[in-house]
């Protein structure tokens, strides 16, 4: 339970909060109101902590983040309060909750208005498989604001942010895959088809297995970054096939090529600055609310996924400007 400290105020107060507490029992189910329910009244400040300071459970992180750590919570509340003060999970869940929003919206704004114009001509397959993507990318976000906001709370809310935060990666890998395996054979149906069960049974396997007790352990990182990297591997198979089918210039007009590889960039140094642990492992306590590996991983996916946004509406914009025709 965090702990706070109280500001100075008569024990009158304390009263009145549980009479008013008592005397709404219909709202509040009739519920004794906890100390910190009565603290949440006042006016407060929270102690963060160091990290020696963590119960083991909370020290499965980055130990070269030295301070910012809120305390164990045991209370939905305290959480959620814990939007309203900076700690170092700050950058963390405001960044995606940005992102959630943002990708909530695309997909209604761009299949919905006529700027351009030409976005009266998408087909219902077309928002079909753009929307996996958007809305893939914004369940993603909204999984991982979850995990960062109720990270203190208990083992076993943690457990289970931390495993809902695997499938909100598999579901935006998945979801980026779709329009790329549409638009890439846009006349190849069946290639089409066969492309999507690949990507949706790895996407099945990958679910799965981030689900079995085992795959939380730390000591199985290195594991999980494989097994996350063959799913994201995936995406260059219909990539390069479609190359090798329908040549450089075709293909790489029809995948929005630069788009793709320019995500692939970002992503790229977004994993490098979690796997290094750039910058706090060499200036500590430097970087603890601004600027640590995480956050730059968190921002760096963020820019990726509005850059494959581009891609995809790049695609969309290529196939129905006549550009992209089937032979035979």
């Amino acid at each position: 339970m965090a702990h706070l400290e109280l500001t100075s105020s008569s024990e009158a107060h304390v009263v009145q909060v549980r009479k008013r507490f008592r005397g709404n029992a219909e709202l509040h189910l009739g519920l004794e109101p906890t100390e910190t329910q009565v603290n949440a009244t006042r006016t407060t400040a929270v102690q963060l902590l160091l990290w020696h300071q963590l119960p083991a459970w909370q020290q499965e992180g980055n130990h070269y983040i030295e301070s910012g750590y809120r305390p164990t919570a045991e209370s939905i509340w305290h959480c959620l309060h814990s939007l309203t003060y900076l700690h170092n999970e700050t950058v963390n869940i405001v960044s995606h909750a940005i992102g959630a929003v943002i990708f909530f919206v695309l997909p209604f704004y761009i299949f919905n208005t006529e700027i351009p114009p030409r976005y009266a001509v998408a087909t219902f397959t077309d928002k079909v498989v753009c929307s996996a993507y958007f809305l893939g990318v914004a369940v993603c976000f909204v999984f991982s604001v979850g995990f960062h906001i109720f990270f203190n709370h208990s083992p076993r809310l943690f457990s289970m942010g931390q495993k809902l935060d695997f499938q909100g990666v598999v579901l935006l890998m998945w979801g980026a895959n779709v329009p790329l395996i549409y638009y890439s054979f846009i006349c190849d149906p069946e290639l089409q088809i066969r492309y999507w069960l690949l990507i949706t049974f790895l996407a099945i396997c990958c679910s799965v297995t981030t689900f079995q007790p085992r795959f939380s352990n730390p000591h199985l990182r290195h594991w999980r970054a494989a097994i996350f990297g063959s799913l994201a591997l995936s995406t260059f198979i219909p990539v390069f096939h479609g190359l090798f089918k329908y040549g450089y210039e075709v293909h790489q007009n029809r995948i929005a090529l630069p788009w793709i590889l320019l995500t692939l960039l970002f992503n790229s140094l977004g994993a490098a600055a979690y796997a290094s642990k750039f910058p706090e492992r060499l200036y500590p306590r430097r970087f603890d609310l601004f600027g640590a590996s995480h956050q730059i991983m968190h921002v760096a996916i963020l820019v990726a996924a509005a850059t494959y946004g581009v891609a995809v509406t790049s695609e969309f914009d290529y196939l129905h400007s006549g550009a992209s025709i089937c032979n035979g």
